[in-house]
This record gives C-alpha cells, sequence and structure tokens, in this order.
C-alpha cells in the first residue's frame, strides 16, 4: 500500500473532517422547520420557498463527482479547504440576503462549498489516517454527521423562533472559520493522484446538467404533475443528457467517471446496494412525521423525539460495524445489515392505530441500526475496488448515488402513499363527505395507506438484502480497511 502523508496532528485533521461532516449534515436538515417563517418573510408561496431547500439539493448532487475528480488531480488540502470558505460565504449570504432570489443564489454557492465538503470524505480517510486508526475515525465521522442530523430542526426551531431564520445560516460562519483554520495548520500538502490530461469541462457539464435536470423533474413533478411539458422536458433533457455523457466518458482520455468500473459485478452490485438503502431510509423518514402526527395524533415535539431514535442507533451501528470489520470482513456485516433494515420495514408495513409505541420505536431503532451498520463496510467494498489514483472520483461517486437515492425515495414513498390512499378510499366506497365527523375512520384509512408506502420499503430493502449476499468480498480486502464517505449529507 502506499505510504500515508506525515499528519502533524492526527486528532485535530479527523476534527476538522468530523466538523464538515456536521455542518453538511446540520444544514440538510435545519432549513425546512424554517421555510413557512421565510415564506412570510418574504412574502412568497409555499411552492416557491421550497426552492431555497431544492437549490441546495440540485447544486450539491450535481457538483459532487465534478469535484471529487478534482480532488484526485489538484490534491484534498485546497478543495477541502475551498469547501470551507465557499461555505462559509455562502451561508453569510444567505444570513444577509435582501431578497427571495439572491437567497435562493446564495443557497447554490453554499452548496458549492458543501459538495467539496462532501465529495472526498472517504479518500480523505484512506490517504491521511493509518490503517489502525482509521475504523475509530469513522465512528468520530458518523457520530458528528449524525448529530448533525439529529438536532438540525430542534436547534432550527429554537433560532427561528426565539432569534430569526437569518441565524441558522449565520452560525455556520465561525464554525466554518474554526474549521479552515484547524485543516490549514493540520491538512498535509499531498501531491496530487490524479493525471495530467486536461480536466474534462464538457463532460462536467453534461454530468451538471442531467444531474440538475433529474434533481428537479422528481422534485417538481408531484406538484407540477408528471405528465406536464416542463417535467417531461426536463426528462428528456436529463435522459439526453446522460446518454452524451456516457458517450463522452467512454471515449476522453481522462474521464470524470470511470465507467469502467461498473464492469465489476461487486463494485456495481455494491453502489446499486448503497443506493437502494438510502432510498428507503430518506423515503421512509419522509413519511414517518405525518404518520405519527395524523395516524397516532402525536404533537410534532413527540414526533421529533420518536425521530431521533434512528439518529441515536446509527451512531451506535457506527461504531459496532468498525469493531467488527476486522473479523467479519465487509460482506457478512452488510448481509446482517441488510437483514436487520428488512426487519425494520416489516414492522413499519405492520404499523396500525392501536400499535403500542415500543413497537413503534422498535422499528426505528432497526431503522437506524441497519443503515448505520451498513454504511462503513459497504463503502469500504467500493473504495478497496477502486484503483488509488481514483479515489476522490469514487467517494464522490458514492455521495452523488446516496443523494439520488434519497431524492427518488422521498417520490416513491409520497407517490405510493397517494396512490394507496386513492385506491383504498375506492375500493372502500370512502368520499369526503363520508368521513366528516369520523376521525376514526379517517385514522384507519390514512393507517393503511402508510402501511402500503411503507411496503415499498420492505421491496427495496429485500433487494438490497439480495444484492448484499451476492456481492463477495475484494480480492485485496486483507489490505482495506473501513472507510466512510460523508453519506450523511
Amino acid at each position: 500500500m502506499a505510504s500515508v502523508p506525515c499528519v502533524k496532528n492526527q486528532k485535530m485533521l479527523l476534527f476538522a473532517i468530523s466538523i464538515a461532516a456536521f455542518m453538511s449534515a446540520l444544514d440538510s436538515s435545519i432549513v425546512n422547520i424554517a421555510l413557512p417563517t421565510i415564506s412570510t418573510s418574504f412574502d412568497v408561496s409555499t411552492g416557491m420557498v421550497t426552492w431555497v431547500s431544492t437549490m441546495y439539493l440540485l447544486v450539491l448532487t450535481s457538483c459532487l463527482l465534478i469535484f471529487g475528480k478534482l480532488a484526485d488531480r489538484r490534491g484534498y488540502r485546497m478543495i477541502f479547504l475551498s469547501g470551507f470558505v465557499v461555505f462559509s460565504a455562502g451561508s453569510l449570504l444567505c444570513a444577509l440576503s435582501p431578497s427571495f432570489l439572491v437567497l435562493v443564489g446564495a443557497r447554490a454557492l453554499q452548496a458549492v462549498g458543501g459538495a467539496m465538503l462532501s465529495a472526498i470524505g472517504a479518500a480523505m480517510v484512506s490517504a491521511y489516517l493509518p490503517k489502525e486508526d482509521r475504523a475509530k475515525a469513522i465512528g468520530s465521522v458518523v457520530t458528528m454527521a449524525s448529530l448533525g442530523v439529529a438536532v438540525g430542526p430542534f436547534l432550527g426551531g429554537i433560532l427561528t423562533g426565539m432569534l430569526s431564520w437569518h441565524w441558522i445560516f449565520l452560525i455556520n460562519v465561525p464554525v466554518g472559520i474554526l474549521a479552515l483554520l484547524i485543516g490549514a495548520a493540520y491538512i498535509p500538502s499531498a501531491v496530487p493522484q490524479g493525471g495530467t490530461a486536461e480536466f474534462d469541462a464538457p463532460g462536467a457539464a453534461l454530468l451538471f446538467i442531467s444531474l440538475a435536470a433529474l434533481i428537479y423533474a422528481l422534485n417538481m413533478g408531484v406538484s407540477l404533475g408528471f405528465t406536464s411539458p416542463v417535467i417531461l422536458g426536463a426528462a428528456v433533457l436529463c435522459i439526453a443528457g446522460f446518454i452524451l455523457f456516457v458517450r463522452r466518458e467512454r471515449s476522453v482520455g481522462d474521464p470524470l467517471l470511470d465507467i469502467s468500473l461498473y464492469r465489476n459485478r461487486n463494485f456495481l452490485f455494491a453502489n446499486i446496494g448503497a443506493m437502494l438503502m438510502m432510498l428507503a431510509y430518506s423515503g421512509s423518514n419522509f413519511l414517518l412525521p405525518f404518520f405519527l402526527e395524523y395516524v397516532h395524533g402525536l404533537s410534532t415535539a413527540t414526533a421529533g423525539l420518536f425521530l431521533t431514535v434512528p439518529s441515536v442507533t446509527l451512531m451506535a451501528a457506527g461504531y459496532v460495524s468498525g469493531a467488527l470489520y476486522n473479523r467479519l470482513g465487509p460482506r457478512r456485516i452488510c448481509l446482517a445489515a441488510t437483514g436487520i433494515y428488512l426487519a425494520a420495514f416489516v414492522l413499519l408495513f405492520r404499523l396500525g392505530v392501536a400499535t403500542p409505541p415500543s413497537v413503534i420505536i422498535a422499528a426505528l431503532a432497526l431503522l437506524g441500526f441497519g443503515l448505520g451498520l451498513y454504511y462503513s463496510p459497504n463503502t469500504s467494498e467500493i473504495m478497496c475496488m477502486a484503483p488509488k489514483e481514483k479515489q476522490g472520483m469514487v467517494s464522490s461517486l458514492a455521495t452523488t448515488e446516496r443523494n439520488a437515492g434519497s431524492t427518488v425515495g422521498i417520490v416513491l414513498f409520497e407517490l405510493a402513499f397517494i396512490q394507496a390512499l386513492v385506491t383504498i378510499s375506492m375500493h372502500e366506497g370512502v368520499t369526503d363527505g363520508a368521513l366528516a365527523g369520523q376521525p376514526e375512520v379517517v385514522q384507519v384509512l390514512l393507517a393503511s395507506a402508510f402501511d402500503m408506502a411503507f411496503f415499498v420499503g420492505v421491496v427495496v430493502a429485500a433487494a438490497a438484502l439480495v444484492l448484499a449476499f451476492f456481492t463477495r468480498d475484494p480480492e485485496n480486502i486483507d489490505e482495506c480497511v473501513v472507510e466512510e464517505a460523508a453519506m450523511m449529507v
């Protein structure tokens, strides 16, 4: 194996990487709770204000592979430190935005910085930390990312209610500056591992356009209708862009994405499995607050407490996975993780109006634990199968796939719920008038629709289990270690 660059202080280096994971995860969960307030502040519609979140996701996902490739060519230090600068500048501009359009544009800038920070998580762990310390380092990074996701809504609600929505962005600035100073002091100036050919700018443009069109179509399809001319046009642009992108990457000397990597069946299965796991997790997380509030009548605060359970068990599973990796190898851990994940969705599928809270908590705990157990060994499989000079590209590829899976999951579960609700209502001959004054009937009807939506999770988790079974440990597994790709973003 290649020697690890000299690091002056591994703990401080890990602290900088963990802050990046925390900031990215926090920003993904802290903003949504403030959207109604932002809508009122700028006097824009509910549909329009969603662009504050949509723009961030669109730009972040579209830029990940680009910065992963640039990191391979220019070195991780430059990309990572630039990420803190851009993210902090974007956060400050968001906080000071005088208009809604400026806010949306600032979110795009913030997302560029977020992509720089998120693209090379696994590659930096692999490049800068010794083999014997990486499993423990991953536990710290996963914990910080999970903490960001867990405290985001709570912290966002406090800041928005007690101060103003501007503070949900402003708090990033001092944290980003601190992380920048630490990173500048302790991240080694490693020699870039990439080739000497020119950066594939046309490929980068095609990839950005294709992913942006995909994210736009999925996010806006529910509100505009998937058969609307705008959404169909975005879908055509996405497909055409991907076709042109693949054709170019097959012919260019130094591709942005090495398509040949997917010829390895294990690499293909590991990447698809990771995308399916995030698809199911994000889709269920989208529906669970509605289930808890509408079916079980919980308050928003109480539902929020329930939904911290997966984050807590996800943190715990990160440490368990790291501890077991050297003894069991990635395949066995991934099999166990997907089995636990499937059990969680079987429980979710069977939830009803009379389900006791203990069963709901058990399902949520298994959901987070299964996903947390899966992260590290799955990423290790993917990174072990990647050439050393393409670690940044593959790390950002994994993050891109999981972000795309998350977006698809939200849309898929939402559509499944809506379709189930319509189908069950028609089958039972239920009308709006018939439901008036019958909240118990409404609860049962909604519970049945949620069950059908969660059944999608059962199918997806079962598919991930099958893929884990047929994914073999890499041949060089004895030389590899657990690596985490900042998937919480």
